[in-house]
């Protein structure tokens, strides 16, 4: 696939400014920092409420949504509008179409995760560390959103597509503590990655721990997994089938 340094600029451009006048993208990017509101002020004075719960609930929702869902419309919408076969026509290639918006993506999800931690009070430093942790976690998840997106013919089946993964991401950290069954499946979803490593740098301990190596080998695992699965499918199906 060739690539145009200026195409994928001016597609990235374009995306970005669509991202916040499409209904359906702004709601779902502004549901994660209205949770985190709605809990900060519910939560302020209730003793009892864990570290970092507002934050790691939140943070999950951004991580759950914007990669698979946010991404997957995005790519849908094209299909949908029919500007996708222009901008095919327009020689427009299908790795600057995808990667424009992956990348629009990805900065949506450091942008909304940055809200959040300002808003939950974290320190500067750890914000820095986090949206590290986050860039690496949302990879993978947005080799999946990609993959949901070449399998829609429109946004709503792009939302249907992307429901029960959204579903099966959200889940697990939060069940986690349950039971030790919940809690050994837990461990092998990127969300979950994300919770361990927060608490690893709440608790002051070293990156090189074990947890910390399993939750980055998990990380890159789901890369790995990602990347395996859009390539299948987009041999088989193509862009625009």
């Amino acid at each position: 696939m060739k690539f145009n340094m200026r195409c994928f600029i001016a597609l990235f451009k374009k995306d970005f400014k669509n991202s916040f006048t499409n209904k359906n993208v702004l709601l779902l990017l502004c549901l994660p920092v209205m949770f985190c509101l709605l809990y900060t002020m519910i939560y302020s004075d209730m003793e009892g409420i864990p570290t970092g719960f507002v934050t790691i609930l939140c943070i999950v929702l951004v991580l759950s949504i914007i990669p698979v869902n946010i991404l997957a419309n995005m790519v849908a919408e094209e299909k949908e509008k029919h500007t996708l076969r222009s901008l095919m026509m327009a020689n427009v290639s299908a790795s600057e179409f995808l990667l424009s918006k992956a990348t629009v993506a990805l900065l949506l999800v450091v942008l909304d995760s940055f809200l959040i931690f300002i808003c939950c009070g974290e320190g500067f430093l750890n914000i820095g560390y986090l949206l590290i942790v986050i860039t690496i976690v949302s990879i993978g998840l947005l080799f999946f959103g990609a993959l949901v997106g070449l399998l829609s013919k429109d946004q709503m089946s792009a939302g249907t597509l992307s429901s029960p993964i959204m579903i099966l991401l959200m889940l697990p950290p939060m069940f986690a503590n349950m039971n030790a069954f919940f809690e050994k499946i837990a461990v092998a979803f990127p969300t979950t990655s994300f919770k361990t490593l927060y608490f690893i740098l709440q608790d002051g301990q070293s990156l090189f721990s074990q947890d910390a190596l399993i939750a980055f080998g998990v990380a890159v695992a789901w890369i790995v997994l990602g990347l395996i699965g859009f390539t299948i499918v987009y041999k088989k199906r193509g862009l625009d089938d």
